[in-house]
């Protein structure tokens, strides 16, 4: 496969054509790498992709952080475990890379229940001009100074000495997501009237000041730099990125990295967002990419909703693009590159795009977990390590779905020996409602996944076995593990126990309960969903929810 041969960027040269991108997790501590973060990286270089870039590495600590604890290269205290970090990535394989970066105007995220602005740690946010990022709540930034932006060119490429030093072998410049580059060059976010706003040769001068910057420092170590290959409308055209793409490759990058988002999905629904969330199509930002690669010689890289690797080797044998990007896989499965590469593609934990551990936890301020994968930041955990047991014992897991049968399979490859009690005649649970409404499919593949791994493993299964007092005693276990999920709240309305009032599972399992006119009795993200599936079959719905406002329980993809 075209996908698994060698390629360049500069003189550096990847094994293969996929990249784990940067993304931010929450294993660092006031702007300190820990080792938490070197085991997570050091996993995944093991699981064979090309190059590992880390996340973000913020030039200025607190006021461009972009999360709450990021990763700092704006001082040489971090050099130590930086280096310790890149030394490891490169131990296990992969190419080691970081990204340097600014949150300009998404710095401000907005303040907690005391008032306090949490991210930049009390500092005022900072961009081009004083246009607040276009999410509710975020606080309108302070128009950097012409001395100001000297001063920032100098901390990226004080940043890019430092990340040298610390044997990074390739340094990116990241100017997507609306952060601070990204809002120089973009007329969507840079209203100023000076030498750096206005035309595109303004704009994009503050870019081309730290990359000439950063590329003093640098020792001939290749550059790269992610860029939005679309921006709303008021930004950037796809004519003007492609000339953007055209002069930063004049300038000295080495590879361009395609990305998006931009926060204010809600009112330009158009847009793709910085983790396509479920449903998105297979390779939403391909033609992008190829804008931009028809403008420039360096290779180009996308991600972003790309998850099957024929679709992948088509685009790059087509001249598509060069590199994949893949970031969320990566967490949700270390070895999806070895997997892959050896044939073993239905071994592959599947990303869902869901977003609700990796950029759904950071958000809230927490460590990135993964929903299909409970090692995520607990890789270097002795007890959680897969070694076989000296003191084998009889366990019953109650309930194949996701939890139980992960439960199960966990304990099956310890050596224990494993019952499986099922009630229906498959696996899944819920889970196989979940596929149901509009866009959800995409849930098939994880249970094709632990179908796999059932077969895999020989675990035993029984089905149409409920498990009562009696036939528990009788079966004998060591250890019972009970993973029936939970039970749908029935609110004490009068008339709830009527003909015509169903649960939304029942909705679900039953395609015969059809309806022109339906109340939906909650606002969350199951009464959305159903509203939409009922929608898509003429009803009319109307919604009711207790809080002000629906879908509180869903992740707000930015």
């Amino acid at each position: 496969m075209q996908l698994f041969t060698p390629i360049k960027i500069g003189a550096v040269e990847l094994k293969n054509r996929i990249v784990m991108p940067s993304l931010t997790n929450h294993f660092a501590k006031d702007g300190f790498v820990m080792e938490q973060a070197v085991e997570y990286y050091s996993v995944r270089a093991r699981g064979g992709a090309a190059m590992i870039c880390v996340e973000d590495g913020i030039v200025e600590f607190p006021r461009g952080n972009n999360v709450n604890e990021p990763v700092a290269v704006d001082d040489d205290k971090y050099i130590p475990m930086l280096s310790r970090l890149a030394a490891a990535i490169k131990k296990n394989g992969a190419v080691p890379a970081i990204q340097l970066s600014h949150a300009g105007r998404r710095a401000g995220r907005p303040v907690n229940a005391k008032g306090e602005m949490e991210t930049t740690r009390g500092f005022m946010p900072v961009a081009p001009s004083m246009i607040g990022h276009p999410r509710p709540g975020f606080i309108v930034p302070r128009e950097l100074e012409i001395s100001e932006i000297e001063e920032l060119v100098e901390k990226f490429g004080q940043g890019a000495r430092r990340c040298v030093e610390a044997g990074f072998e390739v340094i990116g410049l990241h100017c997507a997501h609306m952060y601070l580059c990204g809002e120089f060059l973009s007329p969507w976010a840079n209203i100023r009237t000076d030498k750096y706003g206005g035309s595109l040769e303004n704009r994009i001068r503050f870019v081309l000041e730290i990359l000439a910057r950063m590329q003093k420092e640098m020792n001939g170590i290749p550059l790269m730099m992610r860029m939005n290959g679309v921006e709303p409308p008021g930004g950037n055209t796809l004519d003007d990125i492609r000339e953007i793409a055209r002069r930063v490759e004049s300038a000295g990058v080495k590879a361009i990295s395609v990305s998006a988002g931009f926060g204010p999905v809600i009112k330009f629904r158009n847009i793709v967002s910085t983790q396509a969330p479920i449903g998105t199509p297979e390779g939403v930002l391909m033609p992008y990419a190829e804008n931009i690669k028809a403008g420039v010689s360096i290779p180009v890289m996308v991600g972003n909703a790309i998850r099957d690797p024929q679709y992948m080797e088509q685009a790059i044998r087509e001249g598509r693009c060069d590199i994949i990007t893949l970031g969320r896989p990566h967490i949700a499965d270390p070895e999806w590159v070895n997997k892959v590469k050896a044939g073993r593609e239905e071994e592959v934990r599947p990303c869902i795009c869901c977003c609700q551990g990796c950029q759904g936890s950071v958000m809230k301020g927490k460590p990135m977990t993964c929903i299909l994968n409970p090692l995520v930041g607990k890789e270097a955990d002795p007890e959680l390590r897969i070694t076989k047991t000296k003191d084998p014992k009889k366990v019953l897991v109650i309930g194949a779905g996701p939890a139980g049968l992960e439960t199960a399979l966990t304990a099956a490859a310890r050596g224990h020996n494993v019952t499986v009690w099922e009630k229906d005649g498959q696996i899944g649970g819920t889970l196989r409602l979940a596929e149901i409404p509009p866009r959800k499919d995409v849930l098939r593949k994880v249970i094709r996944y632990f179908e796999n791994r059932v077969k895999n493993l020989h675990l035993k299964i029984e089905y149409n076995r409920e498990a009562t007092e009696e036939n528990v005693d009788a079966f004998r276990p060591d250890v019972v593990v009970v993973a029936v999920g939970g039970k749908s709240f029935v609110p004490p309305i009068k008339g709830i126990d009527s003909s015509i009032v169903h649960m939304a599972h029942d909705v679900l399992r039953n395609s015969g309960i059809n309806a022109k006119r339906a109340v939906v009795v909650g606002g969350g993200q199951v009464g959305i969903e159903l509203s939409e599936y009922l929608a898509e079959r003429d009803a009319q719905i109307t919604i009711v929810e207790m809080l002000d406002a629906v879908g509180g329980d869903m992740y707000l993809v930015t």
